[in-house]
């Protein structure tokens, strides 16, 4: 039987290896210092959604520069090809998450961080619930900021996952598919 939920991905430490906002928070720590910590002082006003914006904003996501996880691919492409619609959803902010879909090239739509919105944890149930009207999807993730996701879905999908996320996710009773992790 074919599986025609729309699968959403999480970016961060499940299609890749590293985490987008780190490296453009230090990328842009590096190169302005001074702006750096003008925006980490205006981030205590305005939040993490206008910290992130600000230091993606001049940020150049270099696909080869980043690990990729292969499996995690290789399971996107066959769901893709099983008719399945697939999303990235990432706390990264939208702007990278953009760069990211353009170089990759294998999601039906975007979901990232943005204006006042920081995309994670229980934020992501709300957007696909509330904002895209889905009720029923997969979710691939690798974080125990996944968890109030995977309580929601029917199945947990994950891959990186330390042991001691492993151990929670077992005890959670729900189904459990795991994709090996392969970064390259």
């Amino acid at each position: 039987m074919k599986n025609f939920k729309p699968l959403f991905v999480d970016l961060d430490g499940t299609l890749i290896q590293e985490d987008l906002s780190h490296k453009a928070f230090f990328y842009f720590l590096k190169s302005k210092p001074l702006t750096c910590f003008y925006y980490l002082v205006l981030f205590l006003i305005r939040g993490r959604p206008y910290l992130k914006e600000k230091i993606s904003n001049k940020y150049i996501v270099e696909l080869s520069q980043l690990k990729v996880n292969q499996n995690c691919v290789k399971y996107i492409k066959e769901a893709k090809k099983n008719h399945r619609v697939v999303y990235l959803i990432s706390g990264s902010h939208q702007l990278l998450v953009n760069q990211i879909s353009n170089q990759i090239n294998l999601f039906n739509k975007v979901f990232g961080t943005h204006e006042s919105f920081n995309m994670v944890g229980k934020n992501k149930i709300d957007y696909i619930n509330d904002k895209l009207n889905i009720k029923e999807f997969d979710y691939i993730g690798n974080s125990f900021q996944d968890i109030p996701i995977w309580g929601y879905t029917k199945k947990i999908i994950y891959t990186n996952a330390s042991t001691r996320l492993k151990n929670k996710l077992l005890s959670m009773n729900q189904e459990m598919e795991e994709i090996k992790a392969n970064f390259t």
